[in-house]
């Protein structure tokens, strides 16, 4: 300690030296735990897979709908595949517009991640049919927030993107898929 006390320099590359070095260690370790260690919020989620396309210059990118239906009908492996992208809706039809992050999904998608509805239904086969009636199953925050987490929501109307979707349920609380969505 006298020692410590005599170089202050010395000391001072030593404290910074360590705090370095803890805090990058932290870091990494923080990291590890979340991508390896802890597993994802989904039941059997050891048996899940997230399948992408990269661009030319090896960016993640989106895949097209008939990219994943011919993966889909060629897939021999899976128990199951389906397909969601994120979006952003412009909710409208209350005092003013508001954005909302959310996600477009096909039919099967919550049934994959074996999510079941707090209230109402998930989607089915026919809601994915080229022009059915758009349907949306909304979170239950945002079901709290701008519903009043009323138990008669399921058949309400919702304006979004210049479009009306009917609310078919209402998810778990909890639920969140890779980003936070509200719808």
């Amino acid at each position: 300690a006298r020692m410590l006390w005599k170089k202050p320099g010395f000391t001072l590359i030593a404290v910074l030296t360590l705090s370095l070095g803890i805090g990058a260690n932290t870091a990494i370790f923080s990291v590890v735990s979340a991508l390896l260690i802890r597993p994802l919020p989904f039941a059997e989620s050891e048996r899940l897979a997230l399948l992408s396309e990269k661009s030319r210059e090896g960016e993640r990118v989106s895949t097209s709908y008939p990219n994943y239906a011919d993966w889909r009908a060629r897939a021999q492996s899976f128990e199951g595949m389906a397909i969601g992208w994120p979006q952003t809706y412009t909710l409208t039809g209350g005092d003013k517009a508001a954005r909302a992050p959310g996600y477009a999904v096909n039919w099967n998608f919550f049934p994959l991640l074996r999510i079941h509805p707090q209230l109402g239904r998930m989607f089915t086969e026919a809601d994915d049919r080229y022009g059915a009636e758009r349907t949306v199953i909304i979170s239950h925050g945002f079901w709290r927030r701008r519903f009043g987490s009323e138990l008669n929501v399921i058949g309400q109307a919702l304006r979004m993107t210049d479009e009306t979707y009917t609310v078919i349920g209402v998810l778990p609380p909890g639920f969140e898929y890779f980003e936070k969505a509200d719808v």
